[in-house]
């Protein structure tokens, strides 16, 4: 029990730092990644030229839908994750890349603050189908093209210490 809480930190910690490794590099993202400080500009440059010049899009949808009525159903679907628990997020899109990963962080933390074994075992199955249909092939997808696309070390080795992550994940899950 003791190990399982000391995994289930380790990954609420991890969900956390990709998400505001995702986030525009300003403020808070410097209070989370201080020794990235100095770099602040080149930094700025290339998330704009990543995800606005490049148009590498943050929204999982964009790389999940086969068409406009396949993502309008995602995105509702997702909505409703987050209704459910009660949810409301900060982001323009629920399919935000950082909103997705803040929602299992959020996940781990309700299961481990659970009052009941019930309770912690339905955070755990929404994790399970959370990360299954949405989280993990919209981030490799985003991860996937952030790697192809970009010169940059930070976004370069945070891309695929997600994409290990998530196949980490994947197998934790599947328990």
């Amino acid at each position: 029990m003791v190990a399982e809480l000391e995994l289930n930190k380790e990954r609420l910690s991890k969900y956390k730092s990709l998400a505001v490794a995702f986030s525009y590099p300003q403020g808070g993202f410097f209070d989370f990644f201080p020794e990235l400080s100095g770099e602040r500009e080149g930094l700025v440059r290339e998330y704009d030229r990543l995800f606005r010049v490049k148009e590498i899009w943050l929204y999982g949808t964009e790389y999940i839908s086969q068409h406009e009525f396949q993502r309008s159903n995602y995105l509702a679907d997702i909505s409703g994750f987050y209704k459910a628990f009660g949810v409301e997020i900060k982001s323009d899109r629920p399919d935000s890349l950082e909103a997705v990963l803040e929602f299992m962080h959020y996940l781990i933390y309700k299961e481990i603050n659970a009052p009941s074994a019930e309770k912690a075992e339905i955070c755990l199955d929404a994790q399970k189908k959370f990360l299954n249909e949405y989280v993990s092939p919209m981030a490799r997808a985003i991860a996937q093209k952030v790697i192809d696309q970009t010169q940059s070390s930070f976004y370069k080795t945070i891309s695929l210490e997600m994409q290990e992550f998530l196949a980490e994940e994947e197998k934790i899950l599947k328990k």
